[in-house]
């Protein structure tokens, strides 16, 4: 009887403290603000950002390194250098990636969405501050990306229109 009773106050004080540490982690992520930036991800791969090349790519390790959801200007085109300072800023040391459908772009540089460490959207970022249009090719956050950048247009948000 006492074995049982044993078992019993044990079982007891792992269920009280599975279910204490489970409304710790709760709180944990509710003092978290939610991001900046419609899409987001807080929970991406992260990978090192060691050179900003313009204000849709950069270099990472021995790969080059494309943002999928966006088309910032080229060097010598208007605001192109604004995006590129920009793109700099927002990434940091480190982003965040998502893949898109495809892995890499005709050039072979890799294909990613990306997100700051804090888990807010650079392509989103890059399209609402006029620093860049949305790919309208393809991709998952296509439509977001379009409608954001038609926004951008309207309030004539930016260095592109």
């Amino acid at each position: 009887m006492r074995r049982i009773f044993r078992k019993v106050v044990a079982l007891f004080g792992v269920a009280l403290v599975v279910t204490v540490g489970l409304f710790a982690i709760d709180e944990f992520w509710r003092d978290i603000p939610d991001c900046a930036t419609t899409l987001c991800c807080r929970t991406c791969e992260n990978i090192p950002v060691d050179r900003v090349i313009d204000g849709d790519t950069f270099v990472s390790g021995p790969f080059s390194v494309r943002l999928f959801g966006i088309d910032a200007p080229e060097a010598g085109e208007r605001c192109a250098s604004v995006a590129t300072v920009r793109l700099r800023r927002l990434a940091g040391n480190n982003v965040r990636v998502e893949l898109g459908p495809r892995t890499e772009d005709r050039f072979g540089r890799l294909l990613y969405y990306l997100y700051t460490d804090a888990g807010d959207s650079i392509d989103e970022t890059l399209v609402r501050e006029g620093l860049a249009v949305a790919w309208k090719g393809d991709g998952q956050h296509r439509e977001l990306l379009i409608s954001v950048e038609q926004e951008a247009r309207r309030d004539g948000v930016g260095c592109l229109w």
